[in-house]
């Protein structure tokens, strides 16, 4: 019999990423061939993301799209999984009636079991389990990021009740995995060749803490150091509660834990703060802050800020403008707040026009794209090391080296570009002078 081929689109966020991994594993052991092009593809996996409504429309459209293949392609089968799948599954069947698999978040590890169903009974599958796969660590897993860079969710959903996230109501309270599960993983893909191991997880700072038995993040960290093949380690996504003093020092220790932290802070204003119900206040925050600036070596400080929070005033949006202006963020990203059915922010009376939000939004940014090319400007002359990502022609017909230094995270931030080359090749790391910045990225040359 001939293989059937297996397409997929992974939408949103680096853990949808990993489980669309683990989707794409499972199905190719049990023989399915993975083909970039759909319109070859039997099985077309779409993994959805809800998180604002333009990934939510995104999502559908994209699902939309992948239908068309049933009438111009080979598809048989259109799966749809993720977040959108679990929030809107009675919906999107009687919507998209083309779907024949709806995958809930915690479901992915019954992927072939479910496409296999749909095959032999010929009706709709739906497959939502309420509780995340158990040996995770065991399943086979496809990466599709470049062999030497992997992300590894360490814990699944939260259990912060921000008020304007869903996420908890489609991936469930936090749940940790162990620290040897994690340890295996990382093991085997050190194994493959993976060198840069970016750890994912909504909340990556209270990691542990619903194990009860005095598992930490700072715990885990020590284990991950100790392993042959592990050059950078990078964390993603620490809320600021939980960022204590044993953490920050095993950062600062560690060689190969990237000093570059990424705090999702949502704003500096106390009465916003309170309405979004977040665990810190403009205070704690800045404490924090200080602490992580006076730190040694030098850390790399990116956040994620929100405009157009419920009852946010000029006077508040003030506050957050001077905020960055104070702490000069290395690398920061903004968006404007987008109501989420079944969220309390979203039943909140005071909502701030679109008109607003979109002006704060920009001016926001404005703000912090000269903040970071004169942050970029004064690592002129700073020697790092730098992972290359591929070869590139500067425009002028010379080559480049195009990758990223320790501080400059996949996909969110910019590059650097390496003059000269000479025979670097993609996954290689090399010692670098840089030479100029600007907004987003960095000119460096090779130190031989």
């Amino acid at each position: 019999m001939t293989k059937r081929k297996l397409g997929f689109i992974s939408l949103g966020c680096s853990k949808n990423l990993v489980d669309t991994e683990m989707m794409v594993g499972i199905m190719e052991k049990a023989g399915y061939e993975l083909t970039e092009d759909l319109s070859e593809a039997q099985v077309i996996i779409i993994n959805t993301c809800t998180f604002i409504d333009p990934a939510k429309e995104e999502s559908v459209q994209t699902i939309l799209e992948a239908a068309e293949y049933k009438k111009t392609g080979k598809c048989e089968k259109l799966v749809a999984a993720g977040c959108l799948t679990q929030q809107y599954k009675q919906a999107l069947g009687k919507e998209i009636p083309e779907i024949d698999v709806f995958i809930g978040t915690d479901s992915w590890q019954h992927i072939l079991e479910a496409v296999n169903e749909s095959y032999e009974k010929d009706e709709k599958v739906y497959s939502f389990d309420t509780t995340p796969c158990a040996n995770e660590e065991l399943i086979p897993r496809q990466t599709l990021t470049p062999k030497y860079s992997a992300y590894v969710k360490i814990a699944e959903g939260c259990s912060n009740g921000c008020t304007f996230c869903y996420i908890p109501y489609v991936r469930g309270p936090m749940h940790s995995r162990t620290i040897p599960s994690i340890v295996h993983e990382v093991r085997r893909l050190a194994a493959s060749g993976v060198r840069e191991f970016n750890l994912i997880a909504q909340d990556l700072s209270c990691y542990g803490r619903d194990l009860k038995d005095g598992t930490r993040l700072a715990t885990l960290l020590k284990e991950l150091v100790k392993i042959d093949g592990v050059k950078w380690i990078r964390l993603f996504y620490l809320y600021p509660t939980y960022f204590d003093d044993e953490l920050l020092d095993v950062i600062l220790k560690e060689p190969k834990i990237c000093k570059y932290v990424d705090i999702p802070l949502q704003h500096i204003s106390d009465p916003v703060l309170q309405r979004m119900h977040r665990r810190d206040s403009s205070e704690s925050i800045r404490t924090l802050l200080r602490k992580l600036r006076a730190a040694t070596p030098r850390m790399t400080i990116r956040t994620t800020l929100m405009v157009g929070f419920p009852g946010e005033t000029d006077e508040d949006f003030a506050k957050l403008c001077d905020f960055i202006k104070e702490v000069r963020f290395d690398d920061m990203g903004a968006f404007k707040f987008s109501p989420q059915d079944g969220t309390p922010a979203a039943r909140m009376t005071d909502q701030v026009p679109e008109e607003v939000k979109e002006n704060r939004y920009h001016e926001l940014m404005a703000i912090q794209a000269a903040i970071s090319e004169e942050n970029n400007e004064d690592l002129i002359g700073r020697e790092t090391e730098a992972l290359v990502e591929e070869l590139v022609d500067d425009g002028e017909g010379h080559m480049q080296a195009k990758g990223r230094t320790a501080f400059q995270a996949p996909e969110v931030d910019g590059n650097v570009y390496i003059d000269n080359p000479g025979d670097l090749k993609p996954g290689d790391f090399v010692k670098v002078k840089i030479t100029d910045g600007y907004a987003y990225d960095l000119i460096a040359e090779k130190i031989d």
